[in-house]
């Protein structure tokens, strides 16, 4: 396995995902006999295929993270990569891995885009989302400070 850094502003920390989003501008469907039918999505998926709100312990912040095309993603409990916590991995939330298991499992998923394409990984004490692309997200810093919290 090949990892590389992949610089985030939760990269150290704890950091959550609070929701992930996939979705298109407009999903169409063509029946066998000629007839389509469109749907339209989400006005924030127009030109971004997969968003993730990602909140950061420390600093409060609500961050998104926004992949403009996406070949696969998985989002899954940080138990379904074991064999990536007793590897040489950076020992951040968010970075870059190739030559894995899923390139195995997957290989339909890596062929269609090109052999530079990265795995980008955010890891948290919960889940875990690795998105197939050539290109890292954007991130945009949403809100710090924005939730109440109670005393119990």
């Amino acid at each position: 396995m090949e990892f590389e850094n992949w610089d985030s502003p939760f990269e150290d920390g704890t950091a959550w995902i609070i929701d992930v989003s996939w979705g298109t501008k407009t999903w169409a469907l063509t029946k066998s006999d000629g007839s389509k039918i469109e749907i339209p999505g989400q006005p924030k998926h127009e030109g971004v295929d997969l968003i993730a709100r990602v909140f950061h312990e420390e600093t409060e912040a609500l961050y998104e993270v926004s992949f403009e095309i996406v070949n696969a993603f998985r989002c899954l409990d940080e138990h379904g990569l074991l064999y990536l916590w007793s590897s040489e991995r950076p020992k951040k939330n968010t970075f870059k891995l190739k030559g894995h298991p899923w390139h195995e499992e997957s290989p339909i998923s890596f062929a269609m885009g090109n052999s530079q394409e990265w795995s980008h990984l955010l890891v948290t004490n919960d889940e875990c989302l690795e998105v197939i692309c050539c290109e890292s997200p954007k991130i945009v810093k949403v809100e710090d400070g924005f939730f109440s919290s109670k005393p119990n």
